[in-house]
């Protein structure tokens, strides 16, 4: 049997971790700069920024500051426009291969395990002893886990190609989708964009209007639509009558951690 390369080295192979922290570092040094970056006197999200409730009793209403809002849904998005184009297609490569060879790792072990019904009991035809109970809930457990690892695992095969622009596009898609849902026009969005590549250099020459709606907002859009349709759909792949209640929810917020932390790059 072959040497199977367990989590903590994987984790030294890709040192995933360094890059979560750079993130969070990054955001933590820029957060000033990004939140006057979109919220500038003339910026566009002034207009949207509207009452969240209509008083009549009250003659000044305090307006919903969506800039903070804004502002953290680029978390991620920051990092990567502080990046190079090489910088940032060695990035998403570094994540996604730690993703998808860690899954890959997961779903091997789960099937090995699986394989050998026999583990933690033994059996004899003679034996008219009822099956170790508790292990087969075992199994029935990673029956489900092996569904949720699989299903993974063959949408990671099927990703699209990484490019320069793959960082962005994966990251921007929660922020184009609230622009959307207060009802941001197109202009408006595309300026907004605009400002804040100039704002922090990104290295990309294609800036005009018509590049950022095809190279970053309309691949954003549905990358995030696709994941988001993709977690709604988990609680109806993973079901078992043989396992209760509780464990299967908890198996299915598993499941769903793993899609959005994966899902990430």
């Amino acid at each position: 049997m072959k040497s199977l390369i367990n989590t903590k080295q994987l984790r030294k192979k890709y040192n995933p971790d360094n890059i979560l922290k750079d993130i969070e570092n990054c955001f933590f040094d820029n957060q000033k700069k990004l939140m006057t970056s979109i919220g500038y006197k003339e910026s566009p999200i002034h207009i949207y920024n509207l009452d969240l409730q209509i008083s009549f009793f009250k003659t000044q209403q305090p307006k919903n500051d969506i800039t903070k809002e804004i502002v953290f849904l680029l978390k991620d998005t920051i990092y990567f426009m502080m990046l190079t184009k090489k910088q940032r297609t060695r990035v998403t490569q570094r994540m996604r291969s730690f993703y998808t060879e860690l899954i890959k790792n997961q779903l091997y072990r789960v099937q090995i395990f699986l394989e050998d019904r026999e583990i933690g009991t033994l059996i004899h035809k003679a034996n008219s002893n009822p099956r170790h109970k508790g292990m087969q809930q075992v199994f029935n457990i990673l029956d489900i886990v092996k569904i949720s690892l699989e299903n993974e695992y063959n949408r990671r095969m099927k990703s699209n190609r990484i490019g320069y622009l793959t960082g962005l596009q994966v990251s921007m898609g929660g922020f184009f989708t609230f622009l959307n849902s207060i009802k941001m026009n197109q202009r408006h969005q595309i300026s907004l964009v605009q400002k804040l590549f100039d704002d922090f250099n990104v290295d990309w020459e294609e800036r005009d209007r018509e590049n950022i709606k095809l190279s970053l907002q309309k691949p954003a859009l549905n990358y995030y639509k696709s994941t988001k349709e993709e977690i709604n759909q988990i609680s109806t792949l993973l079901f078992s009558n043989d396992i209760d209640i509780s464990t299967m929810s908890n198996i299915v917020d598993h499941a769903v951690l793993l899609k959005k932390r994966s899902s990430r790059f």
